[in-house]
C-alpha cells in the first residue's frame, strides 16, 4: 500500500486575523498560524510513515514572503527527505512566481508543471507498487484559461494516477485557472486533489474529486475542521481518502439561547457553559488544536436585548482568553440574533410606529418580494453614503450584498422595535 500525505493551500508567511493580543503574548513566537501547521503536517508525516507528500498550490502567501516561507518550507522538506519521504507540489494564484524560486533552492522538493505545462512524477513504495502524480504549476498570479485545455500527459497502463491542481471550479471567468466539473470528471485520472477553495469537499468516495480545504483556519469564515488528509491507494488501485484535521487553530460558532433568561447578566453562565460543552466535544477527537476562536451567536426570545448587548460590550470578552487543558480559547466576536417578546404578527395589525415597524420586520423576514427589495435598496444607499464619508474608506470595496444588508435592518429594527414598545407600555 502507498501512504500520501495531501496538503491544501498552507499560506506560509501569513499570519490568520482576528488573534487577540493575550493569545499573541502567551504563545510567543508560537502563533498557532501556517507555520505551526505545517510543523504539524510534517510531524504527522513521519508518524504514518506517508511515502510521499503532496501540495496543492499556495503552499507560500505571497513574494514579500520568500525569506520566511523560506525557512520553513526548507526546515520541512529536509525533515521529510531525511525521513525517506518524497515532497511534490504545484503552485497556486499566490506562489506561481515564488514557489519556483524556492523549490529551486531545496533540491529535495519537486515543483511539477513549471511554466504552465502538464508534468508527470513517480511516487515508488518499498513493496515497488507505483503511483503516479500528473500536476500543473500556474505560470503568473493571474491565469483565465482552463488547464484541462491542455491535454494531459497519456496514461500508458493501469498505474493509479492522481491529479494535484490549484483551479477555480465551476467560475467562468475567473482569473484563477477556471475548469469545469465535468472537465475533471472526463480527465484519465483515478483522483482530483484541489487547492485554492479553503472549504474542504467530502473526499471520501471511491473517486475522489474536490478540494482539501487550507491547512488550517487563517480567518473567523473558515469555521470547522482544517488539516490535511491521509490519502491510501492498495495493492489493486484502491483509494481511500480519511481527513486529519490536525489545524492548531480552529474557528467555531457557539449558538447560545437566551431563552428564559432572568437577568443580562446571567448570560455569562451560559457563555461559560457552552465553552465547557464545545471543550468536551473538541477534547473527545483525536486531534486537538491549541487555540479556538468563537463567535458567540445568541438566539432566542427575551426583554433583555438593550440589557444583554449593554452586559456584552462592558464585559469585553473579546480581550480574554479561556484556558483549558492546553487549549486557550478566545471569543473573537458576538452577535445578538434574539427576538423579541413580541408577538410580530399581532403587533403588525395595528395603526401606530410599532406596528408599522413590525410590518417591516415581518416583510424582511418573509421570501423575496418587491417590497423587500426596496427596503434593501435604500438602505444599502444609505449604508454606502456612510462608508464613503468615513475616513480611510475602501472605495473600491464592493457594497453589501443584499443578505448582509437585510441582516443590519433586522438588528436596527428589533432594538428601535423593543424601544418603541417599551415606551407604549409605559404610556405618557
Amino acid at each position: 500500500m502507498i501512504r500520501l500525505l495531501a496538503i491544501g493551500d498552507v499560506h506560509l508567511g501569513r499570519r490568520p486575523s482576528r488573534l487577540p493580543e493575550p493569545l499573541t503574548t502567551s504563545t510567543g513566537a508560537r502563533v498557532p498560524g501556517p507555520a505551526m501547521a505545517w510543523q504539524r503536517a510534517i510531524e504527522h508525516a513521519s508518524e504514518q510513515a506517508v511515502d510521499a507528500v503532496l501540495l496543492a498550490g499556495d503552499v507560500v502567501e505571497q513574494a514579500d514572503d520568500f525569506h520566511e516561507a523560506f525557512v520553513d518550507l526548507r526546515a520541512g522538506v529536509e525533515r521529510l527527505a531525511g525521513r525517506g519521504i518524497a515532497v511534490i507540489g504545484v503552485s497556486g494564484n499566490h506562489d506561481g512566481e515564488v514557489l519556483p524560486r524556492l523549490a529551486a533552492e531545496i533540491p529535495d522538493f519537486r515543483l511539477l508543471g513549471q511554466g504552465g505545462v502538464w508534468e508527470t512524477a513517480e511516487v515508488v513504495a518499498a513493496s515497488g507498487q507505483r503511483v503516479r502524480i500528473v500536476g500543473w504549476s500556474f505560470p503568473a498570479p493571474r491565469v483565465e484559461f482552463s488547464p484541462l485545455a491542455q491535454a494531459l500527459p497519456a496514461r500508458t497502463d493501469a498505474t493509479t494516477t492522481i491529479g494535484l491542481l490549484h483551479c477555480d471550479r465551476d467560475q467562468p471567468g475567473s482569473g484563477h485557472a477556471p475548469v469545469r466539473s465535468h472537465e475533471l470528471r472526463g480527465a484519465p485520472v483515478d483522483a482530483w486533489l484541489l487547492g485554492h477553495i479553503h472549504q474542504p469537499d467530502d473526499l471520501d468516495r471511491e473517486r475522489p474529486i474536490g478540494y482539501l480545504g487550507s491547512l488550517t483556519g487563517l480567518d473567523p469564515g473558515e469555521a470547522g475542521a482544517r488539516g490535511p488528509w491521509l490519502v491510501t491507494v492498495a495493492g489493486d488501485g484502491t483509494l481511500g481518502v480519511e481527513h486529519r484535521p490536525l489545524a492548531p487553530l480552529r474557528w467555531e460558532s457557539l449558538p447560545i439561547s437566551v431563552d428564559d433568561l432572568q437577568a443580562a447578566e446571567d448570560v455569562h453562565g451560559r457563555i461559560t457553559r457552552a465553552l465547557d460543552a464545545l471543550h468536551a466535544d473538541l477534547t473527545s477527537q483525536p486531534y486537538r488544536p491549541v487555540a479556538v476562536g468563537c463567535r458567540l451567536l445568541l438566539t432566542g426570545r427575551t426583554h433583555l436585548r438593550r440589557a444583554l448587548e449593554q452586559t456584552l460590550t462592558e464585559a469585553d470578552l473579546t480581550a480574554t482568553l479561556y484556558p483549558q487543558d492546553g487549549i486557550d480559547y478566545f471569543i473573537h466576536d458576538w452577535r445578538l440574533q434574539v427576538q423579541p417578546t413580541i408577538d410580530l404578527e399581532a403587533t403588525a395589525r395595528g395603526h401606530d410606529p410599532v406596528a408599522l415597524l413590525a410590518r417591516r420586520l415581518l416583510v424582511l423576514r418573509g421570501g423575496d418580494s418587491a417590497q423587500r427589495r426596496r427596503l434593501i435598496a435604500a438602505a444599502r444607499e444609505r449604508m454606502t453614503g456612510v462608508i464613503e464619508r468615513r475616513p480611510y474608506a475602501d472605495l473600491a470595496a464592493p457594497p453589501p450584498d443584499d443578505e448582509a444588508v437585510a441582516a443590519h435592518l433586522e438588528a436596527a429594527a428589533l432594538r428601535l422595535l423593543e424601544e418603541l414598545d417599551a415606551q407604549r407600555r409605559s404610556g405618557p
